[in-house]
């Protein structure tokens, strides 16, 4: 691949590849231009390539003008609330989140803790791609203000509106694998005042994953291994900048990354007072969490792919709590974006108040089987005539086109698009079976 990944979910590229310090130079440029005197917040995960493309943003954001307050190495959801605390006009986060190890990336954000709304977006486009940049003279330069507490304001809010007491009195078992990321630092600080027992796998932060970053059952063997030995309540394992979860269950079992967020929501619209509750995902979402809602008595809506588009969707509607199905958990009462953090408080609340193991509560959810694969793509002109065979392969189905194709069946349905963040296809298929799930992706790779 020799073009960079740069959409609206942020630009992505191969470190040593083509993703070079002037790419976010001028980044950060074009964000400083938008943006103005600032502040900006700047902080990213733990990837080796961290200081360099940091340092990289830092000098275009500062060239023309604007200030900077740099976090360090934190979630990415710690830079969402630290847009609000220092009433930013936005953020930017270096991070690849859950792709492979030599990628890395920039993520922008507004003044809200969002990622940028598409018209945001463009616009962000207009500046970057035009030769306009007003470079600053020494005296007007951006200033660069490093704050070292950003973790322990970010945990500080979340147990200030998720109330922790049941859980410190629980005596709850944690094992949590944050593979070397982002949520190395930041899970001691949290379960150390959650009062739990806990492990930490692959705990020091410095980017050398000690596994695939996407958190999908294949890449979790090791926190499957310990787990099964049976001497904790529940595993976590968090993506590379720590905005994703997905939970297993107290012996090992991987409950997936729709359940994980199934598991979250339950909990949430549970404790909602309000008789008018709503819930927003994006169009990939498993029906677990339609049925979750409906459990509830609350409204479902769903949206394009892309957090900010769940973000958006969440504002519009004042929905009590959204998110992605792979394990992305936003629940604004916190903030405006995915939060591992918030998922572990909620996952272990629902443990602790429901007197329940984590097997005990999934088996009360109805059983769907996701699959998720992708394909590589030579070009972005590949994509129409990909999703045409979705329309092929199921003649009978109903469509949506919001974002790619979805085809619903009788017991089924298939979402085929491309990917916001790499050069592929990604094909995601729920169905009541494994079998069937199978069948529906062999007749969409054939059609």
């Amino acid at each position: 691949m020799n073009s960079l990944i740069h959409s609206i979910s942020g630009t992505r590229g191969i470190i040593g590849g083509n993703l070079h310090p002037s790419v976010a130079l001028n980044i950060g440029i074009a964000f400083g231009t938008l943006i103005g005197k600032g502040p900006v917040i700047v902080g990213g995960d733990t990837r080796t390539s961290h200081a360099m493309l940091k340092s990289a943003i830092i000098s275009g954001l500062t060239a023309v003008g604007t200030d900077v307050i740099d976090i360090g190495k934190v979630p990415t959801p710690t830079v969402q609330q630290m847009i609000k605390k220092y009433n930013a006009k936005g953020g930017i986060v270096v991070t690849a989140s859950h792709n492979p190890v030599i990628w890395n990336g920039l993520k922008l954000m507004n003044d809200t803790g969002s990622f940028l709304t598409e018209p945001q977006f463009e616009e962000f486009n207009q500046v970057l791609n035009s030769t306009d940049a007003s470079l600053k003279a020494w005296d007007t330069i951006g200033n660069v203000t490093v704050v070292e507490d950003a973790l322990e304001d970010h945990i500080n809010l979340i147990l200030t509106k998720i109330d922790p007491t049941s859980i410190q009195k629980a005596g709850l078992k944690v094992l949590i694998d944050p593979n070397n990321g982002a949520g190395c630092i930041a899970d001691q600080i949290l379960l150390d005042r959650l009062n739990v027992s806990y492990t930490i796998l692959n705990s020091t932060p410095n980017g050398h994953f000690a596994h695939d970053p996407e958190p999908l059952k294949q890449n979790l063997s090791q926190i499957i291994t310990e787990l099964e030995k049976g001497q904790f309540d529940i595993g976590f394992v968090q993506d590379a900048d720590a905005d994703r979860l997905v939970i297993l269950d107290e012996t090992g079992r991987f409950i997936g990354e729709d359940y994980s967020l199934a598991f979250c929501v339950d909990y949430i619209l549970s404790e909602v007072k309000d008789t008018d509750k709503k819930v927003v995902v994006n169009l990939s979402t498993s029906g677990v969490i339609d049925w979750v809602a409906k459990k509830h008595g609350a409204t479902l809506t769903q949206t394009k792919i892309g957090e900010t588009n769940v973000t958006q969707g969440l504002k519009e509607l004042g929905a009590q709590v959204g998110g992605e199905g792979n394990g992305g958990i936003i629940y604004p009462a916190v903030g405006w974006g995915r939060d591992s953090l918030v998922g572990i408080v909620i996952a272990l609340k629902h443990l602790a108040e429901k007197k329940q193991k984590v097997s005990q509560i999934v088996a009360n959810y109805p059983k769907f089987v996701m699959l998720r694969e992708k394909q590589s793509l030579e070009k972005r002109d590949d994509v129409a005539p990909f999703l045409l065979k979705v329309k092929t392969a199921f003649p009978t189905a109903s469509f949506n086109t919001l974002d790619g194709v979805k085809a619903t069946l009788i017991d089924g349905w298939v979402h085929v698009r491309a990917s916001n963040t790499e050069p592929i296809v990604r094909i995601f298929i729920e169905a009541p079976t494994k079998e069937r799930a199978e069948d529906y992706l062999k007749q969409v790779l054939k059609g």
